[in-house]
């Protein structure tokens, strides 16, 4: 404790330092998913220009925009990821750094999360528990607020109509000075969601959906080395489970996130300090007939306090130190009062030496009232072979904890679970040209002591540590772009093939394609942008036995858009499946039909 409070101590005394000495090039504030702490690592950054074009989910915007799988339960559905072929409570998901992974399950899903109204989505593929914590073995997700102290007025309103009766508006607000910032982003998307199921004369029936959410970033800067900032987002989705096409369905469920930062940072001579205060609340009710007021419910409340410390030894050389406690209380119908501490700490050094190599190595020690945390580490690097081309490589041990649901489950939950581990290695390579980027990666996630359901009598499953898998593959990354004149020519290829591998069976994990591919095409002439985007998915097992799977599919979706008055009106024209495919994500779910989207995005 005497260390921590040193650490405390230093930050706060440089408060009243001299500004003209604390403002050295040197000293900057780096995120977790910033290529500096992440040399080994492909970081892709999603712009604010493409999420906020239109209203669409998190899960659209990657879709669209990045290689990575996702398990879909229809349109508007239970949307859930696949990194690397992990599980969906493998990839971290992150908001302004801070975990937001669901309590009760682990997971996110990502038809209920707005892309909307951030600057900034960092995806990270790779293994990060030393950075993260809990849950980042396959990569991670953060949605970023990028605070500039800068006088500013910028209003948004961004206006929707698309097939099956969807409707979605949004209105975001930005108000900043040298010293105050604030940001307001409101939105709101329903739909009807009843299309055909092609080849059928069955309809999407019980597939309504509402969705509802308020973010806000609120900023003060107490002089040039403080700042206080204070982020909210607050969701509440309301959705009906559609049939499959084997059974109707009468299902309905709610859910309610509540999220609160507290952020203050400080730049000192030779440090950085980063102190977080976060509640964040989630809860849930599930009616197994929407028309009865019968209903099972769970919700979770998490108190969480982080705080880094930076020291700079030298330019390119720092020392990190941090610590994390995050306690979490939990109810509900099938899960009795229960409550986890969970204490972590880490330190990190970072180095770059001769401008050629640069690399990170990491710790992280976690204790847990429950069970324990084990030591883990990480190692990754750079290497600068010219200024167009570099090698990077990263290794580190991870792990993932049980669950709320996988401890305390009513009658079934195992309170002697232990943490998932796993062990992570990857090399790869990047190329960059004043036209053409290139980027390759190969790598190896093996996974022990895996939490699975199983029976144990004909009418009670229990999750125990049983399940070993080998993940293995290959990624690869392209774009290009020339100009003729006044027209701007773009491209983009994303391809990755995934081995992921139960070594009980020696057979393919169900829900995880051996290939996966992502394309753009984009033409801009004088405020006319027209993109083609092309997805293609390879057949996935359905059976342990890989018996049963689901065909490949090919996916078509063309945007046509034109900007008028001065860019202050944006008017998009989308066309979905545009060659009306008729294809599966989870069995017996069809997805929709060949759809359109108007959508008008204005600024003031």
């Amino acid at each position: 404790m005497k260390n921590l409070l040193f650490l405390f101590i230093i930050s706060i005394s440089s408060y009243a330092q001299n500004d003209s000495i604390n403002l050295l090039d040197e000293v900057k504030l780096h995120g977790n998913f910033s290529k500096k702490l992440n040399a080994g690592f492909n970081i892709q950054t999603i712009t604010d220009s493409v999420i906020n074009s239109t209203t669409q989910s998190l899960g659209d915007l990657l879709q669209q925009h990045a290689n990575i799988y996702f398990k879909e339960h229809g349109n508007g559905m239970v949307k859930s990821i696949s990194f690397r072929g992990s599980g969906a409570s493998h990839t971290g998901v992150y908001w302004n750094s801070i975990a937001i992974n669901s309590a009760l399950n682990g997971q996110t899903d990502f038809n209920t999360l707005s892309a909307n109204g951030f600057n900034q989505v960092e995806i990270r593929k790779g293994a990060g528990s030393t950075l993260f914590g809990s849950g980042a073995i396959g990569g991670a997700i953060n949605l970023k607020d990028n605070i500039t102290f800068i006088k500013k007025k910028q209003f948004r309103t961004n206006i929707g109509l698309a097939s099956y009766n969807t409707q979605n508006l949004s209105f975001q607000s930005v108000i900043s000075d040298n010293q105050f910032y604030i940001k307001v982003n409101i939105e709101g998307e329903k739909a009807d969601n009843e299309y055909p199921f092609l080849d059928t004369e069955i309809y999407n029936e019980n597939a309504a959906y509402k969705n509802y959410q308020i973010k806000s970033a609120l900023a003060y800067k107490l002089n040039q080395n403080n700042q206080i900032k204070l982020f909210t987002n607050y969701s509440n989705n309301y959705r009906e489970l559609s049939r499959t096409i084997t059974a109707p369905s009468n299902n309905l469920y709610k859910n309610t996130d509540n999220r609160l930062l507290l952020n203050w940072s400080n730049t000192g001579f030779k440090h950085n300090a980063n102190l977080n205060l976060a509640i964040l609340s989630e809860n849930y009710k599930f009616y197994l007939d929407k028309n009865i007021d019968n209903y099972s419910s769970g919700e979770t409340d998490s108190y969480l306090l982080k705080y880094d410390f930076d020291y700079f030894l030298k330019k390119n050389q720092n020392v990190t130190i941090g610590i994390e406690n995050r306690l979490t209380k939990g109810i509900g119908s099938s899960i009795q009062k229960k409550e986890r501490n969970i204490f972590e700490t880490y330190i990190r050094y970072h180095q770059k030496t001769l401008n050629k190599l640069t690399y990170n190595v990491s710790l992280r020690k976690g204790f847990s009232n429950v069970y324990e945390i084990p030591l883990i580490y990480a190692l990754d690097a750079r290497l600068d072979i010219s200024t167009n081309f570099n090698l990077r490589a990263n290794h580190s041990s991870n792990y993932k904890l049980p669950t709320f649901n996988d401890l305390y489950w009513e009658i079934s939950g195992n309170e002697e679970l232990l943490p998932e581990n796993s062990i992570s290695s990857e090399i790869g390579f990047y190329y960059q040209s004043k036209k053409l980027n290139t980027n390759i990666a190969a790598y190896q996630i093996k996974n022990n002591n895996l939490i699975q359901w199983q029976p144990v009598t004909s009418t009670l499953w229990q999750p125990n540590n049983v399940q070993s898998v080998t993940q293995k593959g290959l990624e690869f990354e392209m774009d290009y772009q020339f100009k003729i004149k006044q027209h701007q020519f773009k491209t983009f290829l994303q391809y990755s093939l995934t081995k992921a591998i139960d070594n009980s069976s020696n057979k393919q994990l169900i829900y995880v394609p051996v290939r996966k591919a992502t394309g753009n095409l984009s033409y801009l002439y004088k405020g006319f942008n027209f993109n083609y985007n092309q997805q293609y998915t390879s057949h996935v097992f359905t059976t342990t036995t890989n018996t049963q799977y689901l065909e490949k599919f090919w996916i078509s979706n063309i945007r046509l858009n034109k900007t008028i008055l001065h860019n202050t009106i944006n008017i998009g024209f989308y066309i979905n499946n545009l060659l009306n495919k008729n294809y599966q994500i989870v069995a017996y779910r069809p997805m929709p039909n060949r759809n359109y989207k108007l959508n008008i995005n204005i600024k003031f």
